[in-house]
């Protein structure tokens, strides 16, 4: 049997070797130039940008570029003429360059902590540490480019650098988006409604930034895609004057200041409370390789498993509703799906069972301990932290965040969270609570999107959603909205709740509710209405 596990990430992501579409390049260049002619392009790559940052300079001389892979240097240097140094940028960058450029451009590389050379990530971490900044084991490669970017352009100089969408909204940037703030007077965002890079699901977003005095006035823009940038006018955007300071996630810049002004004020209004303090979010079981802990309920029966299965949830689409039942578990079962985790006790002596024995000697030969996960525990076989929760709650989501209790004694892998009450707070009562505007649109503010639209709640990003009180929803309300829930009429139900417990119990006016419902719709419908296609 084989027990399929996710695919070798390419040696282009591990290095963040994407690079930069025409259209794109060339507007950015552009824009940063007509700031002057003293340029700069950190890992410029084989020039896509630098060819055109030399076009609107004075002349190749005063444009620098700078490159890791020597042959990409090469590359940049016969293509545009201008100086590209073969060096890792963050031992090249010293006090020589602090305010010596007009402008910055460029498409640094999106690196994750763990793939990113020791030697350089050190460098670039120590000169975000110089600017007061604590970066940690999340930091991406990209955000000390951001930083060394701004430190390298003068007072009035400008920064305009292709940039993952997370610069919005991940709890990693937050310090990122304050500095920016600090120390830039024009802070604009350009965002895209169709993914621009070929081959990958990354959202993206142009950040153009003039160095000066803070706090920066912000401003968002959205295009269709790359081929719209022509006559984008960056500085002719609405703009809002932001708090010095502010780790909000900057996705609420695509409302109106007084939809903005809506959601702080429900942030901090005490007649809600955030979910944290009814119970803790965590994530569903790690398996180390869901295809061989994972498995139909059909399987159980012809492996002779049984007693060492416990009941699933694998996937979010197996939870219909705000509670899942015994019923939804037979349902579930009466299918292909996985609805059955393979949980060993430690120490158990596996060669005592021949049936139990030969699957795992199976998984042996297959691989499946040769995994990181499998590979670091003392028993590959045994999985940790498997435990019951009292809800479960959607990681990823398409349309509207949901907590669903869990009556049937069920577990969860992974991709949905698992939720632990604290004692005494009805599962059902919060599941219910939950399903409405304000938590919402609080929660397209507090998650994180990605290129195919899903909306994205860690944990701690769950626990911060403001919630009512469970005690607060009349039980009588929990079936009505599971019904309705499981009937795919979801405005009903949101309309059930916001009026019987918003405005009926925490006493709310329609028209507060009214306004967060058309901020969730708003920032829901630019999620979901982003396109995988490449343009």
């Amino acid at each position: 049997m084989s027990y399929a596990s996710k695919p070798t990430p390419s040696e282009d992501k591990l290095r963040g070797g994407y690079y930069t579409p025409e259209p794109i390049a060339q507007y950015v260049a552009q824009w940063v130039a007509e700031a002057g002619s003293t340029l700069l392009e950190p890992s410029c790559g084989d020039g896509a940008i630098l060819t055109h940052l030399v076009k609107a300079a004075v002349s190749a001389d005063s444009v620098r570029g700078v490159e890791l892979v020597l042959e990409e240097s090469r590359k940049a240097s016969t293509n545009t003429g201008a100086e590209v140094v073969n060096a890792d940028f963050f031992q090249w960058f010293d006090a020589s360059a602090l305010g010596r450029f007009d402008g910055v451009a460029g498409n640094p590389p999106f690196i994750r902590f763990g793939s990113w050379a020791e030697e350089s990530r050190e460098a670039a971490l120590d000169l975000m540490r110089s600017q007061g900044l604590k970066p940690s084991k999340l930091t991406n490669a990209w955000v000390p480019f951001v930083v060394a970017a701004v430190m390298a352009v003068r007072p009035g100089g400008r920064v305009g650098l292709v940039l993952p969408a997370e610069l919005l909204q991940v709890g990693y940037t937050a310090e990122l988006r304050a500095y920016l703030l600090d120390n830039c007077s024009d802070v604009t965002v350009v965002s895209f409604r169709r993914l621009i890079f070929p081959g990958i699901q990354q959202e993206v977003v142009l950040l153009l930034a003039v160095r000066g005095e803070g706090p920066a006035q912000v401003r968002t823009i959205e295009v269709e895609d790359a081929s719209q940038l022509d006559g984008v006018d960056p500085m002719n955007a609405i703009a809002l004057r932001a708090e010095l300071h502010e780790r909000e996630k900057w996705t609420k810049y695509y409302l109106d200041p007084a939809q903005i002004e809506i959601l702080r004020r429900m942030r901090s209004d005490d007649r809600l409370q955030q979910l944290r303090a009814f119970g803790s979010v965590d994530v569903g079981v790690v398996t180390g390789r869901n295809a061989f802990f994972c498995m139909p309920a059909t399987d159980a029966r012809t492996t002779g498993l049984a007693k060492f299965l416990t009941p699933l949830v694998a996937r979010s689409n197996q939870i219909s509703g705000i509670r899942f039942t015994a019923d939804d578990l037979k349902n579930n079962d009466a299918g292909t799906a996985n609805t059955r985790l393979l949980q060993i006790p430690s120490g158990f002596p596996i060669a005592k069972n021949l049936q139990l024995a030969e699957y795992v000697a199976d998984g042996e030969r297959e691989g499946v301990d040769t995994g990181y996960k499998c590979r670091i525990r003392k028993e590959w076989w045994v999985v940790p932290s498997v435990w019951v929760p009292d809800a479960f709650m959607l990681r990823q989501i398409s349309t509207h965040p949901r907590i669903i209790a869990n009556a049937a004694g069920a577990t969860s892998t992974d991709t949905v969270h698992r939720v632990r009450m604290q004692d005494g707070v009805s599962a059902e009562g919060l599941s219910a609570g939950a399903f409405n505007s304000v938590t919402f649109a609080m929660s397209e503010i507090l998650g994180r999107s990605y290129g195919g639209g899903v909306l994205e709640l860690e944990p701690s990003e769950a626990e911060a959603l403001p919630v009512p009180d469970p005690v607060l929803v009349p039980k009588k309300l929990i079936p009505q909205v599971d019904k309705l829930v499981r009937a795919g009429k979801l405005d009903e139900a949101l309309d059930l709740v916001d009026r019987q417990v918003l405005v009926g119990k925490l006493g709310f006016t329609s028209d507060e509710v009214a306004e967060c419902r058309k901020i969730w719709e708003r920032l829901r419908d630019r999620r979901i209405g982003r396109k995988a296609r490449v343009k």
